[in-house]
């Protein structure tokens, strides 16, 4: 089991990230490699499907409990729209 010891496990824009425990909202899975996973797919114009990213796992700081597929999706909008710019 790969565990994430990066610092974006406390970035304050995990807090309102909604939290789930769903399994296909991502449950246990780095809510901050998915956000800069999403936003350097958003920077591209693509996107990617949970399952494909490959993520570690992580319970730690801001991100704890929180749904990885919704810091992927607010990853690539925000990097979509530099990508739009």
């Amino acid at each position: 089991m790969n565990i994430c010891e990066k610092q974006h496990r406390y970035a304050s824009i995990l807090n309102n990230l909604p939290d789930s425990q769903s399994s296909d909202e991502g449950r246990h899975l780095c809510a901050g490699c998915a956000y800069e996973k999403g936003y350097s797919d958003g920077l591209n114009n693509q996107k990617c499907k949970l399952a494909e990213l490959n993520l570690p796992y992580s319970q730690a700081g801001t991100g704890r409990h929180k749904s990885a597929q919704a810091a992927y999706d607010l990853g690539w909008q925000e990097g979509n729209q530099k990508y739009c710019s």
